[in-house]
């Protein structure tokens, strides 16, 4: 029997369709339990929608749908700003990430060298460093960068005139989420990725959990792999995990 490489793994249509609709769904259901004054399920289906749009944005990065440069590019847009953020920015400092993983260099991977205390209070900060780094290392994108940073202005513009002219605050409320979400990111997304070995409890348990439904829980549990076979969609991660070669050692940073 033929052996399975990395470039064996590709979404079926059905699973392609599922990944591209996700945050998109769930942020309807934002909307809609938002409206009707759900706030105890509203909250958490934004929680879920931040993840979801994060684990989009990290596939569009790494060209893991399948799709064309073009919508690969637009779902890269359109995901990140549900975490607000830039999804061209975030390419250049992930991908240096990939690249030169926990060096001077790598910026993204900077708090996995952090304490705990400081990955909690300089995350808002880390934002915005992010942001300036991006732009630095990568000037011919640019214009996309600022494009996507002003969007983002002006989306909580938006929300703000929606409380202002309606009394509504689903969309602050959203925001807020999204900020906490991103504020945290040094955290769930460099910190605890980067601290638990691949056979850390927590990362198997995350590994059992992953075999459910939980995209964020398999780009956390499946983390020093996904630095191995980065191509491979975050979905198709748990099987491509059961059937390719484990990482070496220098894969679980």
């Amino acid at each position: 029997m033929q052996t399975k490489t990395a470039i064996d793994y590709k979404l079926s249509p059905v699973q392609l369709i599922l990944e591209l609709s996700r945050p998109w769904l769930l942020l309807l259901a934002y909307i809609f339990l938002s409206t009707m004054g759900i706030w105890w399920l509203a909250i958490p289906v934004a929680v879920a929608t931040g993840f979801s749009g994060f684990v989009q944005m990290h596939d569009s990065i790494h060209n893991a749908l399948g799709l064309s440069k073009k919508w690969n590019s637009f779902f890269l847009t359109i995901s990140a700003l549900l975490i607000l953020k830039s999804g061209h920015g975030l390419k250049v400092t992930h991908l240096r990430h990939h690249g030169q993983c926990l060096s001077e260099s790598d910026p993204e991977g900077a708090p996995a060298n952090w304490t705990l205390k400081r990955v909690f209070v300089n995350g808002p900060y880390h934002i915005f460093t992010l942001r300036r780094s991006s732009l630095q290392m990568s000037p011919n994108t640019k214009n996309i960068q600022v494009l996507e940073t002003v969007i983002t202005f002006f989306i909580l513009l938006a929300f703000i005139s929606l409380y202002l002219v309606t009394g509504s605050v689903a969309g602050l409320v959203y925001w807020a989420v999204a900020f906490v979400l991103s504020s945290l990111m040094p955290l769930w997304a460099s910190y605890i990725p980067h601290h638990l070995a691949p056979k850390n409890p927590a990362r198997l348990i995350g590994v059992k959990l992953a075999m459910v439904w939980t995209p964020i829980i398999s780009s956390f549990a499946y983390h020093h792999f996904h630095h191995a076979y980065p191509k491979i969609p975050t979905a198709l991660l748990p099987v491509a995990a059961d059937e390719l070669p484990e990482p070496d050692e220098e894969h679980h940073h």
